[in-house]
């Protein structure tokens, strides 16, 4: 028999960006996020548990252009990369802000009926929480390693990102995700959204 050849598919991109001048940004971002809290205390609940979440409709804030521009600007990278026609353009189609205070935390979920999602990092005290990310293959077994560390990345189950200051997420909105508590006794604030592809015409 022949020695194996082993090929890889259907591998699965994720974008990370440092946006630049992100101090004076965040401290702006900050201030506007929780006068915007103030004036909708209740805010709305999805995958947030004991934080607080905006209405989705913060890119249409002007407040908030700033950060919405960064992240189309971001996207016109991606897009790119990932060869997408030009006359389609990625563009920012929900946005929202958390503020999750200490314990605060989010459960599995994903995005549906979007092609990107993203998070930006505008307040990250040490220990946080991070990000996790699920692999979710179909399968009814799961392999039997000898010894886990020495896995290679396509054989990981998971995979965390830190919460740094300034930084900009971006993966494929089907990808499974929840956050870990808040064990700090500082609010994390952190910005979400969805992306679509829309014609230039229409934009």
């Amino acid at each position: 028999m022949s020695e194996a050849k082993r090929e890889f598919w259907f591998s699965v991109p994720f974008f990370y960006f440092d946006i630049e001048n992100s101090k004076e940004l965040n401290r702006e971002l900050v201030r506007d996020i929780y006068k915007w809290k103030e004036e909708d205390k209740d805010g709305v609940e999805r995958s947030n548990k004991q934080g607080w979440h905006s209405d989705i409709i913060m890119h249409f804030r002007e407040e908030f252009s700033k950060i919405t521009n960064a992240i189309n600007d971001a996207q016109k990278s991606i897009s790119t990369e990932e060869g997408y026609n030009s006359d389609w353009p990625l563009i920012v189609e929900s946005m929202w802000a958390n503020v999750s205070p200490k314990y605060a935390y989010n459960t599995f979920h994903t995005h549906p009926n979007a092609l990107w999602s993203g998070v930006y990092y505008v307040q990250c005290p040490e220990n946080c929480g991070r990000i996790k990310f699920h692999n979710m293959p179909d399968q009814h077994h799961k392999p039997i390693y000898d010894d886990n560390e020495l896995q290679h990345p396509h054989q990981w189950s998971s995979v965390f990102y830190e919460p740094i200051e300034g930084r900009l997420i971006l993966f494929p909105s089907n990808r499974g995700h929840e956050v870990e508590q808040n064990l700090s006794d500082t609010d994390r604030i952190s910005i979400s959204f969805n992306s679509i592809q829309m014609h230039k015409d229409r934009i």
